[in-house]
């Protein structure tokens, strides 16, 4: 279920996200993230963070894909260009290492199914629990990026959903 987005269509595409999800493209949309430190920066506690890093991308088959039970992913490029490669969660997917439990990731090797995202500044993309990616990938490695991670609580998008009146829909 994967989203792809960016920040250039927001205005017109905001309608169509989850308010919690609204958080954060509204902080990569206000934060200087050019200038600001590599870190992580609390938003919502340990329920939702950013952390801004430096990667150097390399060849998607040196990088195993990766998913997460807990937490959803909102990545996005702030310089420089990454591919992520990208498919959803199947039972021919087996993984190499599951610390979903402890450390809420789980690897692959190998993944069915896979495709490419070009990801350029601005661009953003969110990944749910059953998203497999591979990020910071390029095709000749090597390339230098700065990016952000914003870790969401999966949880605090099921409140929001459970909240949401829909006596408006019914006919």
């Amino acid at each position: 279920m994967m989203i792809l987005g960016d920040l250039s269509k927001w205005e017109k595409e905001k309608w169509a996200y989850a308010p919690i999800l609204h958080k954060a493209v509204d902080y990569l949309r206000t934060t200087d993230l050019e200038n600001a430190d590599i870190g992580t920066y609390s938003l919502l506690g340990d329920d939702m963070f950013a952390m801004i890093q430096q990667a150097n991308t390399v060849v998607p088959q040196e990088r195993k894909s990766e998913h997460h039970a807990k937490y959803i992913d909102v990545q996005m490029v702030v310089t420089g260009e990454e591919i992520h490669v990208v498919a959803r969660q199947s039972e021919l997917n087996v993984p190499v290492e599951d610390q979903l439990t402890d450390r809420d990731y789980a690897l692959y090797e190998w993944v069915e199914n896979e495709f490419e995202l070009l990801l350029k500044p601005g661009m953003f993309v969110i990944y749910f629990p059953d998203d497999l990616h591979r990020p910071a990938c390029s095709h000749t490695g090597g390339m230098e990026t700065k990016r952000v991670v914003i870790k969401i609580n999966r949880d605090l998008l099921q409140t929001n959903s459970e909240n949401l009146n829909l006596n408006h829909l019914l006919l």
